[in-house]
């Protein structure tokens, strides 16, 4: 086994470089006896109108001048009444995040377009962290869930989020009768969707307007080819959050998409996680990790509440997954309000390009690294390589 963090900086991030497409062409026109100055033709740049979330060419599914939409979605999978899996509409998630929460339990984060094209159900929704909050903050998304912990309630008074914080504690909501019936916790079942969301915009007058003069990440033109990752391959993908809750990615080259699964406590296995609207297999263009210190948040600590807060304005590194492949990246965050940027992982401050596709982000717990690994090509043996946070610029055999 290597260390990973070792292949921080295998290599520099080439800047890319752009060229326009295309020619214009003139006509002349007049009698014979006039002549026209002769027209040169000069290149031109294919139009270009991402999603800002997935950076692709938006074909509709954005509406020009609306909010995203967060959705915090469970995700525990404990015992029989406490198994929120398999959760509704998370196929059709443009960006996916999982960060750790209390108890060593992960949730989700689930980004949506708009609120005109969500799926037919959403969930289960549960309430608010202020470390995902904070990934939406500087975006002003529409970011709904169902409660919120005590520091959250603060962070929301603080940056005025007013109504563009859709608490569905304020609100009526459904649950899922049938998954009520067997036994699952009702914690475990509410659900949104657009006809309902759109019903509490409308009767509350909620701000859906916002112009994105950018995309979530630093995406590469979907007029250009995808870049090829400089890094080794990368075919499969353990991420570590806690120690019973992990979560794979196995790369499947006929899609170009990593698919996901799941460890879950309950059954003691892993297993693909799927969308219970579709019964399909989540899968991802890119898969991105960043490692971070998380810790219990100062307020809760002796507390058995114990809500997590994670360092993001110390920054740190991370790995950038496509392709079949991985990058060693930077990431940084150092306000609340602040973008989450990411540059090369040799510390140049390259900005990295996100080639355009959906994306998984997992916030990484420190403790965790040196027990999240991915491994390389198995055609060319079991090799596995671990990640770890120390910034080296070797790989160490183990």
């Amino acid at each position: 086994m290597k260390k990973l963090l070792a292949l921080i900086l295998a290599g520099l991030i080439t800047a890319s470089v752009f060229t326009a497409c295309g020619s214009s062409q003139s006509s002349s026109t007049g009698d014979a006896q006039t002549s026209q100055p002769a027209s040169s033709s000069e290149p031109e740049e294919p139009p270009y109108n991402p999603d800002p979330l997935t950076g692709l060419e938006n074909v509709g599914q954005y509406v020009d001048g609306q909010r995203f939409v967060a959705v915090m979605v469970n995700n525990i999978s404990n015992n029989a009444a406490n198994d929120a899996r398999p959760q509704w509409g998370l196929s059709e998630a443009e960006v996916l995040v999982e960060s750790k929460v209390e108890g060593g339990i992960t949730r989700f984060m689930a980004l949506y377009p708009n609120v005109e094209n969500l799926p037919e159900q959403i969930g289960p929704v549960r309430s608010a962290r202020h470390q995902f909050f904070q990934l939406i903050l500087p975006w002003q998304a529409l970011y709904v869930h169902i409660g919120e912990s005590t520091v959250q309630s603060e962070y929301r008074t603080n940056y005025e989020y007013g109504d563009l914080d859709i608490n569905l504690d304020r609100y009526s909501f459904p649950r899922d009768q049938a998954r009520l019936a067997t036994g699952v916790g009702s914690e475990h079942t509410a659900y949104t969707n657009s006809e309902l969301l759109t019903e509490i915009i409308e009767k509350n007058d909620i701000d859906t307007e916002r112009e994105y003069g950018s995309t979530l990440f630093n995406f590469r033109n979907y007029n250009l080819e995808p870049r090829t990752l400089e890094g080794h391959s990368a075919v499969s993908i353990d991420v570590v959050h806690s120690s019973t809750y992990r979560t794979y990615f196995e790369y499947d080259a006929s899609s170009g998409k990593y698919l996901m699964s799941q460890y879950s406590a309950r059954t003691g296995q892993i297993s693909p996680s799927v969308d219970a609207n579709n019964n399909e297999q989540l899968a991802f263009d890119n898969v991105i990790l960043v490692l971070a210190d998380i810790e219990t948040h100062p307020n809760y600590v002796g507390n058995s509440y114990d809500i997590q807060d994670v360092d993001y304005s110390s920054g740190g590194v991370g790995y950038y997954f496509y392709g079949g492949r991985v990058e060693s990246i930077r990431w940084q965050k150092p306000t609340p309000q602040s973008v989450m940027t990411f540059t090369d992982g040799a510390g140049h401050e390259i900005p990295v390009e996100i080639n355009p596709g959906k994306t998984y982000l997992g916030i990484v717990d420190l403790d965790m690294a040196d027990q999240c690994m991915y491994r390389e090509d198995t055609s060319a043996g079991p090799e596995s390589v671990s990640v770890d946070s120390a910034a080296n610029t070797d790989f160490v055999d183990e």
